[in-house]
């Protein structure tokens, strides 16, 4: 038997070795993906678990909680400020006892007056300026009523918690700030880089100690509270300006409106003769001016026999037409 001839051998079709290599390229770029993910999602676990454990010392190495009990941590700062009037019959004395009051409580007297009495009968007076702590402010007013009669108790109080949150993160990053220019000019080796880095560096540092300035007066005003304090005898008090009832209320704005009144029939007395006089001078003027329109319009009349004058626009008078010139 003669062998059939055998044909040429089939080649590989171009489409599918593409479809084959595009396959081998998807499954390992699947496989690449779930390592990358498994690896990213553990990455990304232990940076939260230490950013949680950073954020709670506050980046500062320092403990919130105990800042916190000082008034100074990040959280809500309040400054409280009061305003006392106080009666006691020794206004002195008083004034005494509400020193030492504050140093029992640890604060301290920024100022301090007082007037002693006299012969005449004058018990003095006593004005003081304290700082408490902020915690003591909750029974400051009871203490001080035990010394003599709280009169008058005022206090308000300011939040400051977005000026104290600035000014740490003012202060952090000009810290980080010093930090890289102290690296620079350590790194510096002409002497024009080392004393731009040195100009800089002060500057910095200057801008550092100011921003830590401002951030202690603002704790300091935060941790202890300004109470002012004002001490009266019961007799020379000065009288409460602030209607107490609805009578008293009634009493005040009546004595407000006939003082009103009295004083503009003051002021209207004051202006009476003033204004009489400019009137006088006024009429004078009138009747001057009216005197001259009068004589103007005598004087502008025509006499008799006096043709008038034509008006503006008339029409000329009839007369002799002159001929016409011949044209060319």
């Amino acid at each position: 038997m003669t062998p059939l001839p055998q044909g040429p051998a089939r080649r590989p079709s171009p489409r599918r070795g593409r479809a084959a290599l595009l396959a081998l390229v998807l499954a390992a770029l699947a496989l690449g993906g779930c390592s990358s993910a498994d690896d990213g999602g553990a990455s990304e676990a232990a940076p939260a678990a230490d950013g949680g454990a950073v954020r709670a010392g506050d980046d500062t190495g320092v403990d919130t909680a105990d800042v916190a009990a000082d008034g100074t941590a990040s959280g809500q700062q309040v400054v409280q400020t009061a305003h006392v009037t106080m009666l006691a019959p020794d206004p002195v004395a008083a004034g005494h006892a509400v020193v030492a009051l504050v140093e029992r409580v640890d604060g301290r007297v920024d100022a301090r007056s007082e007037r002693s009495g006299d012969d005449a009968g004058d018990p003095g007076s006593a004005e003081l300026t304290v700082r408490v702590p902020a915690s003591a402010m909750s029974t400051i007013a009871d203490d001080l009523r035990e010394i003599g009669d709280v009169r008058d108790f005022q206090l308000e109080t300011e939040d400051v918690t977005g000026a104290a949150q600035d000014l740490d993160a003012r202060v952090a990053a000009t810290e980080l700030s010093v930090a890289r220019m102290s690296d620079l000019l350590a790194r510096a080796t002409t002497n024009a880089d080392v004393i731009s880095a040195e100009q800089a560096l002060t500057e910095r540092q200057a801008t550092l100690e100011q921003l830590r300035a401002e951030r202690a007066r603002l704790a300091d005003r935060v941790a202890l509270s300004t109470v002012s304090l004002v001490i009266y005898a019961p007799d020379a008090a000065p009288e409460q300006t602030a209607p107490a009832t609805f009578l008293d209320g009634l009493g005040t704005g009546w004595s407000s409106f006939t003082a009103a009144v009295r004083g503009a029939l003051v002021v209207l007395g004051v202006l009476l003769p003033w204004a009489l006089a400019g009137g006088v001078v006024v009429a004078l003027v009138l009747a001057w001016q009216r005197r001259r329109r009068a004589a103007a319009g005598t004087a502008g009349a025509p006499t008799p026999g006096t043709p008038a004058a034509a008006a503006p626009g008339a029409a000329p008078a009839a007369g002799p037409v002159p001929p016409a010139r011949d044209r060319p």
